[in-house]
């Protein structure tokens, strides 16, 4: 957050100082109102008023190329694709120091895969100021307001949410009711409510009421938590289509991580979700968490000189969860963050949300190699294995090597600029998976006759 001051408008405006310096005040006060909708800037209330301003700009150019997408012969379709996108948010947050409340807001100004300055689409009537040049609608990122209450915190809006080193969820987003109650500076709990969903009007089951209770602990060194979910039975019992997928659905997930004397963190996390209670046309497959489904990961991460290293594992059980912004060493394989996607991530672990014998499972390691404090370059390899029932013709079982690399450079302290090689050779068991900014995958996505790569080259901005 680059800029901040408190507002003194009125205290300039009434001064006995000269009148440039009164007409200089009341044009930055009425600028900044009309920029930022501070209305109370010229308002006596509003000299204990702090605000900060932020802004994030990321640009991706990216291409994703395999024989398998190849739809054949009568199509105009290819084997490859590539694009561009980039994402611009705007953050403000505004701070009454007198009271402590604050208000915390983003806007996403941008954030789509170019397609043209004319789109096929209009976003939001044909009677437009310029219809030739029709983008997308400013949508609300942030929005929540934080009031404490000695040492309560609440927060009421919309917010962003990571929990379990991105295992569990990543750079999401949920309109939520979040309560904080420390106990000391070691131990706080956290109990939060969310609307996953409510898209249809009367039709309680499609809410996707979701109600959380967490303990985050850090003793001697060693990072702990506990989460408890439980999701609400709003269904009627006849399945219309839209009902939220979780019905009734409990879950625990949490983690441990500490150093291991001074040659590496240790961090092991878990998901495990059942219960689940939405009926569906196959109930024998147990998907949407009808039984049981487990993941887990272990990761081993240190230095060594100029050399940073990590190892780890990753599983899912009978479609045990994974959130699709998990790190896995890999630019294909998740690392697909919610609310800020990769374009070269094709194919998400832990994403069929409770299947019974689908089991996946990666092994990888990577080095990082900082060749100067501001340029290093990453390499990764790793095994994916995988039993997929669901497959035509009996399901499939197979594993197969992938291999990433990533150049990084740090401009300065503001700007970074980085490229991404990732392989992933061919597995009967794997069909590669969609994402918002590639858009859907052609030919069905088995690679299960040729390997798939993708590479991206970006751009990030952020003070």
């Amino acid at each position: 957050m680059a800029l901040k001051w408190t507002n003194k408008a009125q205290g300039a405006l009434n001064s006995s100082a000269d009148r440039k310096l009164r007409i200089s005040s009341l044009t930055k006060a009425i600028g900044l109102a009309s920029v930022f909708g501070a209305t109370t800037a010229l308002s006596p209330a509003a000299q204990a008023l702090k605000t900060d301003f932020g802004v994030e700009y990321r640009a991706t150019g990216f291409y994703v190329q395999s024989d398998a997408l190849d739809p054949g012969a009568g199509s105009d379709a290819s084997d490859a694709d590539n694009g561009m996108a980039h994402l611009i948010r705007v953050k403000s947050d505004f701070l009454d120091e007198d009271t402590g409340i604050s208000v915390h807001t983003s806007l996403e100004l941008a954030g789509d895969r170019w397609s043209g300055d004319g789109r096929t689409y209009n976003t939001t009537s044909p009677q437009a100021f310029n219809p030739g040049n029709n983008g997308d609608n400013v949508r609300l990122d942030l929005g929540y307001l934080q009031i404490p209450m000695g040492h309560t915190v609440l927060r009421v809006g919309r917010q962003a949410t990571s929990y379990n080193s991105c295992f569990l969820v990543c750079d999401d987003r949920r309109d939520r009711l979040l309560m904080i109650q420390p106990f000391s500076k070691e131990f706080q709990v956290i109990a939060l409510y969310d609307r996953r969903q409510d898209t249809t009007g009367f039709d309680n089951s499609d809410n996707g009421d979701q109600y959380g209770l967490a303990a985050v602990s850090k003793f001697g060194g060693i990072d702990a938590s506990l989460l408890l979910l439980h999701y609400g039975k709003n269904d009627s019992g006849v399945t219309d289509g839209n009902e939220y997928a979780l019905q009734a659905n409990n879950a625990v997930s949490g983690y441990v991580g500490g150093g291991i004397g001074e040659l590496a963190e240790l961090t092991v996390g878990f998901n495990l979700f059942m219960d689940g209670e939405l009926q569906t046309a196959d109930p024998s497959n147990g998907q949407f968490f009808t039984d049981e489904s487990l993941s887990q990961f272990v990761r081993l991460e240190g230095s060594a000189g100029i050399v940073d290293w990590g190892l780890q594992f990753a599983g899912a059980q009978d479609g045990g969860l994974i959130s699709s912004g998990f790190d896995t060493y890999s630019s294909l394989i998740n690392s697909n963050p919610e609310s800020t996607a990769s374009a070269t991530s094709v194919y998400n672990m832990g994403q069929t949300f409770g299947v019974e014998d689908l089991d996946q499972q990666l092994i990888a390691g990577k080095a990082t190699f900082n060749l100067t404090p501001k340029f290093s370059v990453t390499g990764a390899v790793g095994q994916l294995d995988v039993d997929n029932p669901l497959i035509p013709g009996g399901g499939a079982d197979d594993s197969s090597m992938f291999y990433d690399l990533e150049l990084s450079y740090q401009v300065n302290k503001s700007l970074r600029t980085w490229f991404t090689y990732g392989v992933l050779e061919e597995n009967e068991a794997v069909t590669l998976s969609s994402n918002s900014l590639l858009g859907p995958i052609a030919g069905g996505g088995s690679i299960a006759d040729d390997d798939v790569q993708a590479a991206s080259l970006n751009l990030a901005v952020s003070f």
